[in-house]
């Protein structure tokens, strides 16, 4: 199903920027054979993923499904990872889940979901998987911002994914034993690391 895996769990073979279109049609022609995929993006550093990384990746997918006709919408997950938040469910996080809006950077949708990460779940982690059950029957494709690779919702939602890409960044890499590391969690976890990503 992928356009560039991992060679014994090794980030070596990247799917470099030249070629990001590429695995993006790829991407396309394996939805063409599903009525709906999920692909996750975690990003190989103890930081967030970029959010114009994201938002490119996004435009990138969009406009090869754009040849596609019949092709059902796209919506990108936000999920933002953050340490020594409250778990329990805030007051203004309706119980039904949040809500998906029009992206106003191309035509697909897109929702926000706070992922607070402590010594438990949070109520928003244990719900994700509810959401993404309900947004994969509305959606043919849905982009997920796992955030860091080593933050736990990146291995409990990865592995809800189809496949999972490591976005790499020529400033913000970790060393590629720490990123090997966090390859072999994933996969231990159940969740399908299938290649690399290089962000500029």
């Amino acid at each position: 199903m992928t356009t560039a895996t991992l060679e014994k769990a090794s980030p070596a073979k990247n799917v470099a920027d030249d070629s990001v279109a590429q695995w993006a049609e790829g991407i396309v022609q394996d939805l063409s054979q599903n009525s709906s995929m999920t692909i996750g993006l975690t990003n190989g550093s103890r930081y967030g993923c970029d959010r114009r990384a994201i938002d490119a990746l996004s435009r990138v997918l969009d406009d090869a499904r754009g040849v596609c006709h019949g092709t059902r919408p796209m919506l990108l997950v936000r999920l933002s990872v953050m340490v020594g938040a409250a778990l329990e469910r805030a007051d203004d996080q309706p119980e039904t889940g949040p809500t998906v809006v029009r992206s106003p950077l191309g035509a697909w949708s897109e929702v926000s979901v706070p992922v607070p990460v402590g010594k438990r779940a949070s109520w928003s982690l244990e719900q994700l998987p509810h959401w993404l059950a309900s947004w994969k029957r509305d959606f043919g494709l849905v982009l997920i911002d796992l955030g860091p690779i080593h933050e736990v919702p990146s291995r409990i939602i990865g592995r809800l994914c189809d496949g999972c890409y490591v976005l790499l960044g020529p400033d913000t890499c970790a060393s590629r034993d720490w990123i090997l590391q966090q390859v072999a969690w994933h996969q231990h976890s159940g969740s399908t690391i299938c290649g690399t990503l290089v962000t500029t």
